[in-house]
C-alpha cells in the first residue's frame, strides 16, 4: 500500500509514523504538511502542501494524482494552543473540504479521519450512551463545532462517494505521557475549577491505543464511525486526582469569574461553552469499534492515568 498522511506532527500523526514503518502491508508513505518534519522514517517522502492557502484543492488534486495513493490519513487537526481562531477554522474546515474534494476527485480508495466523542455534547437528557447514531450536538466553543462541521462534510462526501471506503474514529479524551490537547493541558495545571454539586463520569484513551485504532483502520473491511474509548470510565473529580491534579468545586458565578480570571493570565481552564461536560455525564459506546474494528484498549484506565503524572519527552 502506498499511504498518504495529513498532520503528520500532530499527536496522531508521531505516533502512526512508527507503526506504518512497521506494517509489512505498507510500502511508502507520503508526509503531506507545509514544512519538511525533522525527523522521517525510511519509508517516508515528502510533498508540501499548505491546506490553508486558497486553491489548495487543485495542488493537492495534482499531488494525490501523482503519489497515487491507496489510503490517506487526515489527521491535520488542531489539538495544541492556538490563539488565532481563524486559523484553526481555515486549517480544519477549509484545508478539509481541500481533502476531500482532492480525494473525490482522484478516486482514493479509503479516507481515515480523526474526530471526538465529545462532539455527541454534554446535557442532562442525553442518553446513557452515546453510539455511533447519535446526533453530533456539539456545543458553542470552537474547538467542537469546527469538527462537527467537518464530520457534516465527510457525511456528505461519504453519500456522493459510496466507493471510497471512509473511517472516521471518535476519540474520547486522549491521555498519555506525550499527549497535548487541550484535556491534558487542563489537567496539567494541576488546580481544575468544576461546578459545585456536579462530578461527571467521563471517559479516556491512551494515546498508545488511539494510534492502535488509527493503524486498525488501514486495513479493517468496516467503515463508518467508530467511537474509541478506554477499558473503564470514573467521575471527573478521579481522573484529575490519578492524573496528579486536583478539583475545586465553586458555585456557578465564582467559578465563570475565576475562569476568565485563569484565561486572562494565561492559564489553561475549561471554556465557559464547555462547563456543560463538568455538569453532565458523557459517554460513548465503544462496542462497534471493539466488534467491527477489531480494537480492544490494551492500556488500562489506571496505567493509562498513572502516565499523566510522567514527565513528557
Amino acid at each position: 500500500m502506498r499511504v498518504g498522511v495529513t498532520g503528520v506532527s500532530s499527536d496522531l500523526g508521531r505516533g502512526l509514523l512508527p507503526r506504518l514503518e512497521a506494517d509489512p502491508l505498507v510500502d511508502s508513505i507520503v508526509v503531506f504538511d507545509v514544512a519538511h518534519p525533522p525527523a522521517l522514517t525510511k519509508k517516508c517522502s515528502f510533498v508540501r502542501v499548505d491546506l490553508t492557502r486558497p486553491g489548495m484543492e487543485a495542488a493537492l488534486t495534482r499531488a494525490f494524482e501523482e503519489q497515487r495513493l491507496d489510503a490517506l490519513f487526515h489527521l491535520a487537526f488542531v489539538n495544541s494552543r492556538v490563539h488565532r481562531a481563524a486559523f484553526a477554522h481555515e486549517l480544519e474546515v477549509i484545508g478539509s473540504m481541500h481533502v476531500l474534494a482532492a480525494a473525490q476527485e482522484t478516486g482514493l480508495a479509503r479516507l481515515i479521519i480523526p474526530s471526538l466523542t465529545a462532539l455527541y455534547g454534554a446535557r442532562p437528557d442525553g442518553p446513557a450512551l452515546c453510539t455511533e447514531a447519535h446526533p453530533l450536538e456539539g456545543t458553542g466553543v470552537r474547538f467542537v463545532t469546527d469538527r462537527v462541521e467537518v464530520e457534516h462534510q465527510i457525511e456528505k462526501f461519504a453519500a456522493r462517494n459510496p466507493e471510497v471506503h471512509v473511517v472516521v474514529l471518535r476519540f474520547a479524551p486522549i491521555v498519555g505521557q506525550t499527549a497535548d490537547n487541550p484535556f491534558t493541558r487542563l489537567l496539567r495545571t494541576g488546580f481544575i475549577p468544576t461546578i459545585l454539586g456536579f462530578d461527571p463520569v467521563w471517559q479516556v484513551v491512551h494515546e498508545d491505543d488511539a494510534v492502535t485504532a488509527l493503524h486498525l483502520a488501514l486495513s479493517t473491511k468496516a467503515e463508518g464511525s467508530f467511537n474509541v474509548v478506554g477499558d473503564s470510565a470514573a467521575p471527573f473529580s478521579t481522573i484529575a486526582r490519578l492524573a496528579g491534579a486536583q478539583t475545586v468545586p465553586l458555585p456557578g458565578p465564582l467559578l465563570r469569574t475565576t475562569i476568565l480570571a485563569l484565561e486572562s493570565a494565561g492559564v489553561a481552564s475549561v471554556p465557559v461553552p464547555l462547563l456543560a461536560f463538568l455538569r453532565y455525564s458523557w459517554l460513548a459506546d465503544g462496542q462497534r469499534a471493539r466488534k467491527q474494528l477489531g480494537f480492544e484498549p490494551r492500556v488500562p484506565f489506571l496505567e493509562a492515568m498513572a502516565s499523566m503524572r510522567e514527565r513528557r519527552t
